[in-house]
């Protein structure tokens, strides 16, 4: 049953068009989009802090084969945020420029705004 809401929820994702926001893609097709706005929508599988303090929101795999990750600055404001932890096993979305870093596409997380639950709510 939660492959099957997982596939909905991917499914979603997909079909989903907003007329006023970035054009929504898969985790899986992020390093495409390198320097466009836009929400990636994808199966978050960890969430993990560095020991500099930086958190990452990484999607599809584990580290360091991960398709997409949302990163949040050590320092930030949101980067101690116990929700952000909660998004593991939640089918999320990241709004945001994409860019690359050590070859994988990664948005900067500044703002809660950000990140849109699909299958969960987040403050």
């Amino acid at each position: 049953m939660r492959i099957l809401f997982t596939i909905l929820s991917l499914l979603f994702c997909l079909t989903t068009t907003r007329a006023d926001g970035p054009p929504v893609i898969k985790d899986s097709e992020a390093a495409q989009y390198v320097g466009k706005n836009v929400e990636v929508c994808g199966f978050v599988v960890s969430v993990m802090t560095s020991p500099l303090g930086t958190a990452f929101i990484n999607f599809g795999r584990e580290y360091p084969d991960q398709t997409f990750a949302g990163f949040i600055e050590a320092g930030s404001k949101i980067a101690t945020d116990q929700w952000i932890a909660g998004l593991q096993g939640k089918i999320i979305g990241i709004s945001g420029t994409i860019e690359l870093y050590e070859g994988k596409p990664k948005i900067k997380v500044i703002s809660t705004d950000q990140i849109k639950g699909l299958n969960s709510q987040l403050q």
